[in-house]
């Protein structure tokens, strides 16, 4: 009994101690623990595979697995669910806003009501819709008749392709095609030109570097610096110097100006890298330079007023004057071409690789458009088809998705100076029929990645009674600063230096007044794009000041863009409509106080589906200019 009493005693004092703290430190019998956060957080590879194994998103994937009326089960969706896991992303089908709230609950179950994700995740969209068109390339192979043809009465017998005639290979390419048609030319090539013997000799064809430095008129780039050493050329000596474009040296000021263009050689016999510059270099016979798509030192391709192209693997040979400068041996002083052959009539890849294996069989693409075939271009990305050797190489008459290697291994063979961030799509033979197919890799700055269509989205997801992504934009301003809006100035007047800026006791503020002065101007305030793609009926409001000036509606306007990429100057706004008060007047400040009002809900359904950026103008003339201040903006759907 003693015992019994004894534990009773020990139960009461507990209770009675626990009750006492609760009652001094945590505020007493009503004591409610909260834990409300606003977090910007990126989901891991870790977290899509959760995603994927989490029990309530399982059973909502299977909930799509629904047969129609002949029984049959729509698996689309379901598959879709489990492909997250794979791809380490979501994609068209299963979206982020339908499986992220359930593993919010799970990862972050102490969480309260009133918390904010800014979740941060990837998408995949897909392979680019482009390459679709590659799925009805057809293979053209050129017959003895055909190259009989290039080469021409006298020459017949000669069956492969040379830089002297492959710019002719379209002219035995049939003569009519659908447009846009692709053909996938197979051909033969080497890089010297034959000899076909007969008559005294002066009429057989040589290439650029057969014979002497004298025979043929001008130096090889490590003939010219050797020639430097020995002093035989000396600084203003007018001389000729041929080689292969390796490197465009910069898109230089004086294309602009001259319509002359700067870019290294090579030596073309020892493939050794004696540089050479031809220093605003001008095209054949001192013709200009009429374009210069140029993108980086291995990416640019020059147009000459007559419709040349000029590319990195072509070969040249240039006249100029000689010098030297900063230790770079180089033609100078109106230098320009005098001779040139390009490497093939679509621009290949490295300089190096061009000078030293460009014999074998090749495969070109071409496309039909306006009555005439021209080399295949798109701008997305470097096109190339994979040859015939690479096929006997690894013993396959085509290839299959899982043979991404042997595609990849061909790019970092056939582009060794490409650029990170770039581009390149490989049309390959994908059946034993003959049927083609394309894949996109991106090269990362190691390797060649496929291009799944990986976009990055953030999405703002909240916590009531459920997880939700009913928030697309929230920004308070204040205690977090300027965050990613973005300040664009049209119109400055002096002493102006800006006009919008960060207030931490009022927001951004916006005013065109300095030293007891008002002047003119304009400048923007804008938002990070917002993502409507899944919104309902969304709304947008903010909190506002505006004081020093009676009319508002002058200086101040909210507008919204679908295009906007950077410049407010170069894309399309719609202002919104000021909301109207229960009398009928405008729900605008008076410009007579600092008190800030809410702006009301502006209705934003018509723009759900698109991606925007709403902006805050402000503007002024002369002599008059109020301040505008805005906090607590949000886009969002309407509460319940």
């Amino acid at each position: 009994m003693k015992k019994i009493l004894f534990f009773l005693a020990s139960v009461l004092l507990f209770a009675s101690c626990e009750n006492f703290y609760i009652d001094q430190n945590l505020g007493g019998s009503e004591y409610n623990p909260t834990d409300v956060r606003t977090i910007d957080y990126t989901l891991t590879d870790a977290d899509y595979k959760s995603i994927v194994s989490n029990k309530s998103n399982i059973a909502i994937a299977e909930a799509t697995l629904v047969a129609d009326s002949l029984g049959v089960v729509d698996s689309t969706e379901y598959n879709a669910f489990f492909q997250i896991a794979n791809d380490l992303a979501f994609n068209k089908i299963a979206v982020a806003d339908v499986y992220v709230p359930a593993f919010l609950g799970a990862k972050f179950p102490q969480l309260s009501k009133g918390s904010l994700f800014n979740i941060t995740y990837k998408t995949c969209e897909g392979a680019p819709a482009y390459l679709s068109t590659f799925a009805a390339t057809t293979k053209y192979t050129l017959s003895t008749d055909d190259y009989d043809a290039i080469w021409g009465e006298g020459k017949t017998g000669t069956y492969y392709l040379t830089p002297a005639t492959i710019m002719q290979l379209t002219s035995v390419l049939p003569a009519e095609a659908e447009e846009g048609a692709i053909l996938a030319v197979v051909y033969d090539y080497k890089d010297t030109e034959p000899s076909f013997g007969g008559g005294n000799g002066n009429d057989e064809p040589k290439g650029f570097f057969d014979g002497t430095i004298e025979s043929r008129g001008f130096y090889t780039t490590s003939e010219a610096i050797a020639a430097v050493d020995a002093g035989m050329i000396v600084k203003d000596d007018s001389i000729k110097v041929g080689g292969i474009i390796s490197r465009w040296f910069r898109k230089s000021s004086a294309f602009d100006k001259y319509h002359s263009v700067s870019f290294f050689v090579m030596d073309p016999v020892t493939g050794q890298e004696h540089e050479f510059e031809f220093y605003n270099c001008y095209s054949l016979d001192k013709d200009s330079f009429a374009t210069f798509e140029y993108t980086d030192e291995m990416n640019a391709i020059c147009f000459d007023v007559n419709g040349r192209e000029f590319h990195l693997g072509d070969t040249v040979v240039g006249a100029g004057k000689y010098t030297i400068y900063n230790g770079t041996h180089e033609l100078n002083t109106n230098c320009y071409l005098t001779e040139w052959r390009p490497v093939s009539a679509t621009p290949t890849a490295a300089p190096k690789k061009a000078a030293a294996a460009a014999n074998g069989k090749k495969t070109a693409l071409y496309q039909y458009s306006n009555g005439k075939w021209t080399a295949y271009k798109n701008e997305a990305a470097t096109v190339v088809a994979i040859p015939e050797d690479v096929y006997s190489a690894v013993g396959f008459t085509y290839l299959l998705d899982k043979n991404k290697d042997v595609m990849t291994t061909f790019l970092s063979q056939e582009f060794p100076y490409a650029q990170a961030g770039k581009a390149f799509t490989v049309v390959y033979v994908a059946t034993k029929e003959g049927a083609y197919n394309a894949i996109e890799f991106i090269y990362d700055g190691a390797a060649f990645v496929e291009n799944l269509g990986m976009s990055q989205t953030t999405t703002t997801f909240s916590l009531s009674d459920v997880w939700g992504s009913t928030i697309y934009y929230k920004q308070y301003i204040m205690g977090e600063g300027q965050g990613k809006l973005t300040i664009q100035d049209v119109k400055l007047t002096e002493p102006l230096t800006y006009v919008w800026y960060y207030s931490a006791a009022y927001g951004m503020c916006a005013s065109a007044f300095k030293d007891n002065a008002s002047y003119e101007s304009e400048s923007w305030l804008v938002t990070p794009q917002i993502d409507l793609s899944r919104a309902k009926t969304p709304q947008f409001s903010f909190d506002q000041a505006f004081n020093k000036a009676p009319n508002f509606t002058e200086e101040c306007t909210v507008l919204v863009s679908t295009n906007y990429a950077g410049d407010v100057t170069t894309c399309d706004w719609t202002p919104l409509e000021w909301n109207l008060n229960e009398d009928g007047t405008l729900n605008v400040p008076g410009g007579t106080s600092w008190v800030f009002q809410p702006s009301g809900y502006f209705d934003m359904s018509e723009y759900v589906g698109e991606k925007i950026h709403i902006a805050f103008r402000y503007t002024t003339a002369n002599g008059v200019s109020g301040t505008w201040e805005i906090r607590n903006l949000l886009l969002s759907e309407p509460e319940n």
